[in-house]
């Protein structure tokens, strides 16, 4: 899948090639790939669903009527409008091979309810498609229907309000009016203000607003390059903020850009020496290094989680010519290892930051780099170690640890020839090594105490019990049954009074964990994350927030999809255990029955 609505995407198993037959068990297919699209569907009610290039478990996505209708119509009752990804309707016939004639294939993805064909390849087809008895006028009828409703709701035919000038609501907006509005442009810059995070700082950050700075990097200029990724290239106002925008902090700082390596691929260091002179004469130095667009994008899959070569050299050249520890800012939404960065402990990098691919958006940087509010960013990727890309071959989906049917990445012999691997795990509920940074890990200018208020003792599962069953019977095939999440209750509700222990004002977000009984054997999640809450608290406030475990946290999942209850003693905790002390950290244990 892919899900879009009027704001757009919400996005599954893309890249990797696009049309690879990714293998995948129900198992995680239930309890890990379509949990987010659930989540689209039900709770955000988008209007589209995208069916994507490749084929689950040897059906392509848009002829998979498993895919598209028992699971996307009739378990999660969605009511819109599904859409090919663009050709993905002909590679069913052309790149999967999976139907012998174009015919076959156009009336596989209408009867799947693939009801747009982005491109050209049904139109040529289904002509001839109707004529061989392959589909009928009601086949078609059926995808217009879905088509149509959506139209209906966004007014396209609701003209009678402006007789003169025959118009749907939709057009009277002023698009650039609208997008371009001083609120709509605070909120951008917002979006990158609260999700940036601070993966290390000894005291390099906040910076002094006054002086000269030198930002160094390939990245040290990226924003255009960004910004017309799926929008527009010309952004508002025409104002491509750069990180020397934020660095510059409004002309308050005399900022300047040396990208010592000309690309973020680049193995070109001769531009390494005049990086070193302008960090020798700077005030401040922050590096902007890390991936872009050239390095993953759509159809272009990352080929490496270290830093290159060249980037290190500038990392370690700069660092040891600032006269200041520096300030590292990674671009980057493939999880680098960061464990040149972070595990130096030579002093030279004082503060780790990593923004993903803000584009222009990164000019909201500025009030975090100079303290004028604190970082309070988590980490949403586990960050593995680089052997990590050793150890499993892309082409392994399993979530959970084992043995790999793939070979080594790191074997150069023919792939007959060489070790399987070992898949680790993938994600923080199943990756059993130690992360180079844990998901959830995030720092601030201040610290943060947790107690846990209020708490219960024990919860009773019957309830999950009988919405299983009932879900269950209901399927009647023995395949993974989806509870509604509008069904999925409160299982409890726990109370954490959240302390702001340092002198600075800032948010924090509380997050909420529970660890399963048997957790990390026979397939059970090392731990899931089962609710967060972003709290400003004010230096030496203390506020309550409360966090609500669904029933479905106490789950198990079988091999085959099916769920059950999980009884047992589960420990729950708030916060991580890696930056307690510095960030808050509570813990408590629940029964379940």
């Amino acid at each position: 899948f892919q899900a879009e609505d009027g704001i757009r995407d919400c996005l599954l198993s893309r890249g990797l090639g696009d049309v690879y037959k990714r293998q995948v068990t129900q198992r995680d297919l239930v309890d890990s790939y379509m949990v987010p699209f659930q989540a689209c569907v039900e709770k955000g009610k988008v209007s589209s669903l995208m069916c994507s290039y490749n084929a689950v478990n040897g059906v392509p996505s848009c002829a998979n009527d498993w895919l598209l209708r028992t699971v996307a119509r009739d378990a999660w009752h969605f009511d819109g409008y599904i859409t090919s990804d663009c050709d993905a309707d002909s590679n069913v016939y052309d790149a999967h091979h999976y139907t012998a004639t174009p015919e076959e294939a156009v009336a596989d993805v209408l009867k799947a309810g693939t009801d747009v064909d982005c491109q050209s390849f049904v139109g040529q087809h289904a002509r001839s498609a109707l004529d061989k008895g392959l589909i009928t006028e009601a086949d078609m009828d059926a995808r217009l229907v879905n088509l149509f409703k959506v139209r209906l709701r966004l007014g396209h035919f609701d003209l009678s309000f402006d007789a003169a000038n025959p118009r749907g609501p939709l057009d009277t907006i002023d698009a650039d009016a609208v997008v371009c509005s001083d609120a709509h442009l605070d909120a951008s810059m917002e979006g990158l203000a609260q999700s940036a995070t601070l993966l290390k700082n000894d005291g390099a950050l906040p910076l002094k607003p006054s002086g000269t700075a030198a930002v160094v990097g390939p990245n040290a200029l990226l924003s255009k390059a960004d910004a017309g990724y799926y929008g527009p290239t010309d952004v508002c106002g025409g104002d491509y903020w750069t990180l020397v925008d934020a660095v510059a902090d409004g002309g308050a700082v005399t900022a300047s850009a040396v990208l010592g390596v000309p690309t973020v691929l680049s193995d070109d260091v001769t531009g390494i020496p005049a990086a070193v002179a302008a960090a020798k004469a700077a005030d401040a130095v922050v590096l902007a290094v890390g991936t872009d667009l050239t390095w993953a994008a759509e159809g272009k899959d990352a080929t490496s989680i270290v830093f290159t070569a060249a980037q290190l050299e500038l990392i370690d050249a700069v660092a040891e010519a600032s006269a200041t520890p520096v300030v590292v800012v990674v671009f980057s939404a493939t999880p680098l290892d960061l464990s040149p960065l972070l595990a130096r402990s030579d002093g030279r990098v004082g503060a780790v930051v990593h923004v993903g691919q803000p584009s222009v958006t990164v000019k909201g940087l500025g009030d975090l780099l100079y303290g004028r509010r604190s970082f309070a960013g988590r980490a949403v990727q586990t960050v593995y170690p680089a052997a990590y890309a050793d150890q499993i071959s892309i082409f392994d989906f399993n979530m959970r640890p084992g043995p790999s049917a793939f070979a080594r990445p790191d074997c150069a012999k023919n792939e007959s020839a060489c070790p399987r691997g070992t898949n680790p795990g993938r994600t923080y509920r199943f990756y059993v090594d130690e992360p180079v940074v844990p998901f959830g890990f995030g720092l601030s200018y201040t610290t943060f105490a947790y107690a846990v208020r209020s708490a219960p003792k024990t919860v009773d599962l019957a309830p999950l019990r009988a919405a299983y069953a009932g879900v269950a019977a209901a399927r009647g095939d023995g395949g993974p049954a989806f509870l509604s999440l509008h069904d999925d209750a409160a299982a409890a509700t726990y109370a954490v009074d959240v302390t702001n222990t340092g002198d600075v004002d800032a948010d924090d977000v509380v997050l909420g964990f529970v660890t399963p009984p048997g957790a990390g054997v026979d397939g059970v999640p090392l731990k899931e994350l089962f609710g967060f809450e972003r709290v400003h608290v004010k230096a030496g406030e203390t506020k309550t927030v409360y966090l609500y475990p669904a029933l479905s946290k106490f789950k198990t999942v079988a091999e085959d999809g099916a769920l059950a209850a999980r009884p047992g003693d589960y420990a729950v905790e708030f916060g991580i255990p890696e930056t307690r002390g510095r960030m808050g950290y509570a813990a408590a244990t629940l029964a379940a029955f």
